[in-house]
């Protein structure tokens, strides 16, 4: 008999065994591993947004059965990676990271497409899935950062009699009694 694959675990060590159809289960070191990836005091929350996670996958990228295609670690990895600040953020990143998978599912149907039609059915929803995605990325930076967007300048160059400007510019109109 032939030994079961060894399980890749996430930063918090979390792992996963079994398949969709016959359950999962989630193996964690400690208790609060699952709040820890996903930054909440809420278990109940964590366990959730993980169940929301194994929802957005195939059968065969949630199965012990088709290692090559399990997407579970990465789904948790890519999510305490992106340290979520609130629940906005947490909903936001689980959304973020179940767009990323079927954007590469399809990409990989893209991938094996031989007819036309095939190939304009693909790549229709593979560019929807993309715009989607780079949507999620600004929505969390807005978010992130209050909708501000910041201009750092690295390098300023002052010609004799010119001036430099720090601080918000604005245009507007004439300034009344101005010509």
């Amino acid at each position: 008999m032939s030994k079961p694959p060894e399980k890749a675990n996430t930063k918090a060590g979390v792992t996963f065994n079994g398949t969709p159809e016959g359950g999962q289960k989630v193996v964690v070191p400690h208790e609060a591993a699952l709040m820890e990836i996903f930054n909440t005091s809420d278990d109940k929350q964590a366990e959730a947004l993980t169940r929301h996670c194994l929802k957005t996958l195939k059968n065969r990228e949630a199965s012990d059965e088709h290692p090559g295609e399990d997407e579970r670690q990465f789904m948790l990895s890519i999510i305490k990676d992106l340290e979520p600040r609130d629940a906005v953020e947490r909903m936001l990143v689980v959304q973020m990271a179940a767009t990323h998978v079927a954007m590469i599912r399809s990409a990989r149907w893209l991938a094996g497409t031989e007819t036309l039609p095939q190939v304009q059915a693909h790549y229709t929803g593979y560019n929807k899935l993309a715009r989607t995605y780079a949507a999620q990325v600004e929505a969390l930076r807005k978010y992130r950062n209050g909708g501000r967007q910041t201009v750092t300048v690295q390098h300023v160059n002052v010609e004799d009699g010119g001036q430099a400007i720090v601080g918000n510019v604005q245009h507007g109109g004439r300034v009344e009694g101005e010509s």
